[in-house]
């Protein structure tokens, strides 16, 4: 009977061991958040009925250097997004969507060309579905996707990305958050923070 309590009291000490060390040897390293990078929540949810407007702060210094236009009537619902001229710019696809440019929404990871270059607008749309003439284009039903902006504060750029996620039926478009670098000049990766 002593036998099997020292042995009941050996494998009880090995497992309190391994329990202690295996968390330890099975977590994945969290990568460091990055000084240089602001990152914040928005949180910002529109449902677009009829029209939604609305202006987006990036860094809070007074000026809304993004804005957020929805419009949905019997024929189309559209999502812009428009850069406050002179003062911020959108990283675009080479798509057009009459005579604006589709944003270029990727996965995280994605670094922009440098502005100044043909790629970056100050309006952009980012999704759009119409009946006449029929088009569907954006990202509607994809998930979560990072936009890419650069604004100026001085005379140099800071670059910055935006998660958004619009709704399969084209109607909510959701803001969740976004970053930008605090160095100017500094291009940042989508997603990081």
């Amino acid at each position: 009977m002593k036998n099997k309590t020292n042995k009941i009291m050996q494998y009880s000490a090995v497992a309190l061991a391994a329990s202690a060390i295996l968390p330890i040897g099975c977590t994945k390293d969290k990568e460091q958040d990055d000084p240089n990078i602001i990152h914040r929540d928005l949180n910002k949810t529109y449902t677009i009925t009829s029209s939604v407007i609305d202006s987006i702060d990036v860094n809070l210094d007074g000026i809304n250097e993004l804005r957020i236009v929805g419009s949905s009537n019997a024929n189309a619902t559209i999502t812009y997004m428009i850069a406050n001229p002179g003062n911020a710019v959108l990283y675009s696809d080479t798509t057009s969507v009459g005579s604006a440019k589709l944003t270029y929404a990727s996965n995280d990871g994605f670094t922009p060309v440098a502005a100044p270059s043909s790629r970056w607008k100050i309006y952009n749309v980012l999704d759009v579905i119409a009946i006449t003439p029929p088009l569907d284009k954006g990202i509607a039903g994809k998930g979560d996707k990072f936009i890419s902006f650069a604004f100026i504060n001085g005379i140099k750029p800071f670059y910055g990305w935006m998660r958004v996620n619009v709704s399969a039926d084209h109607k909510t478009v959701v803001f969740k958050d976004l970053a930008y670098s605090v160095l100017p000049e500094t291009r940042i990766k989508t997603g990081s923070k």
